[in-house]
């Protein structure tokens, strides 16, 4: 009896903890997305792409996608990579899985402008990505 009663322990606490987190993809009634972050969210056109030491603009297509819940896609030159995203006031960082590894932007999203720079924004060799929403 003292087995029995155990298993259905254990099943009633399994049930329970599957009962927990998403359902098909969805977010669990009383999980929330930030305001902000909500407010931003959508395709970002790639306007000007540029070396911050060369004021030569980079011939690429280029464009970002922010989705309310902090995640996204980048695409250049018609590859797409997955990226996290978050915004604290204007300040905008991104993080994007490329070949395995991750690169981080920093930058600004400000009025549909979401400027950023995949490095030192004094060094001469880190890109300038300038999108428009």
């Amino acid at each position: 009896m003292k087995k029995v009663t155990a298993f259905l322990l254990i099943l009633v606490m399994i049930m329970t903890l599957a009962a927990c987190g998403k359902k098909d993809g969805k977010e669990t009634e009383g999980a929330k997305t930030d305001p902000a972050m909500a407010a931003v969210a959508g395709k970002y056109d790639g306007v000007s792409l540029k070396l911050v030491g060369d004021d030569t603009p980079v011939d690429e297509e280029f464009s970002v996608e922010l989705k309310a819940d902090g995640t996204g896609t980048s695409t250049r030159d018609g590859e797409t990579y997955k990226m996290t995203w978050t915004l604290d006031g204007e300040k905008f960082t991104m993080k994007e899985t490329y070949a395995g590894l991750y690169i981080d932007y920093t930058g600004t999203l400000v009025d549909g402008v979401l400027d950023i720079f995949n490095g030192d924004p004094t060094n001469d060799f880190t890109y300038e990505y300038v999108y428009q929403k």
